[in-house]
């Protein structure tokens, strides 16, 4: 049966690039077929990730969502694979596009639109907006399977998660807390942060190649950090 694990937290938390390399452990090492979903209209994930493809090359995930059905076909047609790899796809918005660009969806079209994406895959990520205002975070906050709650060491994330605090008791139970050190030049108190965060059972090392790859927008790209897909890997297993 097919899972839909969330991925939130606050802004510059690494969520995407983490969430990418947590996806690839699954679709690499436990050969699970995944749709990655993009929530963000603030930095549209299509420009991100894809940088230097054409515009031919890739799809809208708000073109989708506009349809008056939603279909594996239609899904499927504005879904982005994976370079050289079988069911692995991303969904998200292209550049220049945000919130206004297209109608809100309702509630019955999104708890379609997941349904269909769960049908098509045996893993579901949705990478939530920090807001989580929007119509598929605010699903996914709601219906999702497990959650990756990602934290980087540093007053700006115990801020968010202050003010956040009511709407994470949602997935209270089934979050997995992630702490993220996204600096190697400083002192981060990650000790004092995890016993703050108390369901942090994870902490991702500094990686220079994952920076390097978000910097050179390649993230989709096999990360050639041992210790870093190691420790994704054990997420990875622990959204299993």
């Amino acid at each position: 049966m097919s899972k839909l694990t969330l991925l939130c937290g606050p802004p510059q938390s690494g969520r995407t690039a983490v969430g990418i390399k947590i996806a690839q452990e699954i679709y690499y090492h436990f050969k699970g077929s995944v749709i990655y979903i993009s929530a963000d209209t603030v930095t549209p994930f299509m420009g991100l990730v894809f940088p230097s493809a054409s515009e031919k090359q890739l799809y809208s995930l708000g073109e989708a969502l506009e349809h008056t059905s939603i279909t594996k076909e239609n899904i499927l047609r504005h879904t982005v694979p994976l370079p050289k790899a079988d069911n692995f796809g991303f969904l998200g918005y292209k550049a220049g596009e945000n919130r206004y660009t297209y109608s809100r969806p309702t509630k019955d079209k999104t708890a379609e639109f997941f349904e269909v994406c769960k049908a098509l895959a045996d893993y579901v990520f949705l990478d939530c907006t920090s807001s989580l205002d929007d119509p598929l975070s605010v699903y996914g906050m709601a219906a999702a399977d497990k959650a990756v709650q990602l934290v980087t060491p540093d007053i700006r994330s115990a801020a968010y998660y202050a003010s956040f605090e009511k709407t994470y008791e949602q997935i209270k139970g089934k979050s997995i807390g992630v702490i993220n050190i996204t600096d190697k030049d400083l002192y981060l108190p990650v000790g004092e942060v995890k016993a703050g965060f108390s369901n942090a059972k994870y902490i991702l090392p500094y990686s220079i190649y994952l920076k390097q790859q978000y910097i050179t927008g390649e993230l989709t790209h096999k990360i050639p950090d041992q210790k870093f897909s190691a420790v994704c890997r054990g997420i990875a297993g622990a959204v299993l």
